[in-house]
């Protein structure tokens, strides 16, 4: 079997879902989360400071800001261990940036974007408070069965998609 070509497919897809369900404008992508620490006494220029937050930050998939709630969005087409604590980590992140400060009293939504089922890893999203979205365009379902039953099974899941 020949070498699989890689294809990008999660940020069309994570924007396709925004853009079907919130308005424009109210959604933004890789947002960067989290202070940038610098040695005491140091000063940073504000160049200095975006290198810094772009190498070293993390970085949500997106970020929804509705009038009363944002969500706090990751999008998992294939098989990622650590998408539930990764959202977990950005709530926190968001709660304690100084540039997110104008939204920290709204309620916050975790929610983990997904073609897939997820089994008892849903079960665990949802214990900590994770909503587990499926979305299943006919596009996603086709490069998706693109993968070998194998790549299914090695990580546990069923070669049934959503």
């Amino acid at each position: 079997m020949g070498r699989r070509r890689y294809r990008i497919v999660h940020e069309s897809y994570l924007v396709e879902w925004l853009g079907l369900n919130f308005p424009p404008g109210s959604w933004r992508t890789n947002v960067r989360l989290g202070k940038v620490k610098v040695p005491p006494g140091a000063v940073l220029t504000p160049e200095e400071e975006r290198y810094l937050r772009g190498a070293f930050a993390a970085s949500a998939d997106a970020i929804v800001f509705l009038e009363n709630e944002v969500l706090i969005v990751e999008a998992m087409v294939r098989h990622e261990p650590g998408a539930v604590e990764d959202l977990l980590k950005y709530k926190r992140l968001f709660l304690s940036d100084p540039a997110f400060k104008e939204h920290w009293g709204k309620r916050i939504r975790l929610v983990l974007l997904t073609p897939l089922e997820l089994g008892e890893y849903e079960k665990f999203a949802k214990e900590h408070g994770i909503e587990v979205v499926k979305y299943t365009p006919p596009w996603i379902l086709e490069y998706l069965h693109s993968y070998p039953r194998s790549f299914w099974r090695a990580r546990g899941y069923s070669t049934e998609m959503g």
